[in-house]
C-alpha cells in the first residue's frame, strides 16, 4: 500500500508541475503581447505627432508660398536706429504669425482628418 500512496503522490506532483508549466506559459505569452501592444501604441502616437508637425510646416510653408506670411525686414537696414528696426521687426513677425493662422488651421484639420480616417 505505501509504493501504491508514494505513487498516487508522484503523479498528483507530476500533474502539479505540468499544469505550472503551462500557466508559467500562458504568462509569458500574455507579457509578450503586453508588450506588443504597448509598441503598437507609442508608434502610433509617434506617427500622430509626425502627422501634425508635417502639417504645422505644410500650412506655414503655404502662407509663406502665397504671400500671407511677409518676410521680416533686415534689422540693419540704412536710415533706422537699432531700436526702431527692432520694433518693426517684432510688429511683422507678430503681424506674419496672426496671418499664417488660417494656414496653420485648414493644414492641422486635414491633419486631424487623416489621422480619423486611417488611425
Amino acid at each position: 500500500m505505501a509504493a501504491g500512496l508514494g505513487g498516487l503522490l508522484a503523479s498528483g506532483q507530476r500533474t502539479k508541475a505540468q499544469a505550472f508549466s503551462g500557466l508559467l506559459g500562458a504568462a509569458r505569452m500574455e507579457a509578450q503581447q503586453d508588450i506588443a501592444n504597448r509598441q503598437i501604441e507609442t508608434q502610433r502616437e509617434a506617427a500622430r505627432q509626425s502627422l501634425y508637425g508635417t502639417a504645422l510646416g505644410v500650412g506655414v510653408g503655404a502662407g509663406v508660398m502665397t504671400g500671407g506670411i511677409a518676410a521680416a525686414p533686415a534689422a540693419g537696414t540704412l536710415g533706422a536706429s537699432a531700436a526702431t528696426a527692432a520694433g518693426a521687426t517684432a510688429g511683422t513677425a507678430g503681424a506674419a504669425a496672426a496671418s499664417a493662422v488660417p494656414y496653420v488651421a485648414i493644414a492641422l484639420v486635414a491633419a486631424y482628418a487623416l489621422n480619423k480616417l486611417f488611425g
